[in-house]
């Protein structure tokens, strides 16, 4: 993994999709998210591919470190688009499944790169606010998917440091499943260790206390409104298009 591309990090901006409200973001992606799972036709693929690629756009954030992120996984998706076509013998079905995992690889890349790791818990925390009343354990559950996602970046790093350590002690790290296994042990426990470190920050911050305040306490704007409003209308085409 090259370091001169962020691997699903948080990159400081000022663009108008880092300063969304982050409720609002959390919505806008789950909604977005749900729309990609549903499609199953070209034209809503289109659709999507342009409207992923105006966010893009949007963040200010170089596209090379899109691009190399998602490349990153062209093994994944290869496999994918076989195992599809196997199932389903039709080529057709294997391409636009392999399509929207793209597709959900660049919705993660949007929201870890434009959204820091309190702001994506926080954000899932108001989104699902309503179900603390009747005592589903929210805060819990959001920093728990908020830990998930940085326990993905935080294994390619991992990875990427022990495979320069390696190196630097003339350790072969090329050689398939042999290097694979003298870095998958740890890699995982380094990773979850920076996991369970991250947790107890965040405990430190009084996340989840009902008198905790947020710093970024980003009103909700026109332009959130709308972002999240096209891919309900987005949803709708794709189930009317592709399901009718």
């Amino acid at each position: 993994m090259n370091s001169k591309y962020p691997f699903f990090k948080y990159i400081t901006g000022n663009s108008l999709i880092h300063l969304m409200n982050s409720k609002m973001k959390i919505i806008w992606f789950l909604v977005t998210f749900l729309a990609i799972v549903l499609i199953n036709d070209y034209l809503s693929l289109l659709l999507f591919i342009l409207f992923l690629t105006f966010i893009m756009e949007r963040t200010k954030i170089n596209f090379m470190d899109y691009l190399y992120n998602v490349l990153s996984f062209w093994v994944i998706y290869f496999i994918f688009f076989i195992i599809m076509f196997l199932i389903s013998i039709d080529v057709n079905l294997a391409i636009i499944n392999s399509v929207k995992l793209i597709l959900i690889v660049i919705l993660f890349l949007i929201l870890t790169f434009t959204t820091s790791l309190s702001e994506i818990a926080w954000g899932f925390e108001c989104a699902f606010l309503k179900l603390k009343k009747i005592n589903v354990p929210v805060s819990k559950i959001s920093l728990r998917i908020a830990m998930d996602i940085k326990f993905i970046s935080t294994i390619f790093e991992e990875a990427k440091a022990i495979r320069k350590s390696m190196a630097y002690r003339g350790i072969p790290y090329k050689n398939g499943l042999s290097s694979f296994k003298r870095m998958i042990v740890p890699v995982i426990s380094i990773s979850y260790k920076t996991s369970r470190r991250m947790v107890k920050v965040m405990k430190l911050r009084f996340y989840g206390n009902k008198k905790r305040t947020n710093y970024h306490e980003n009103k909700i704007s026109k332009f959130d409104k709308w972002l999240v409003l096209i891919p309900f209308v987005l949803l709708y085409l794709t189930i009317w298009l592709g399901w009718c």
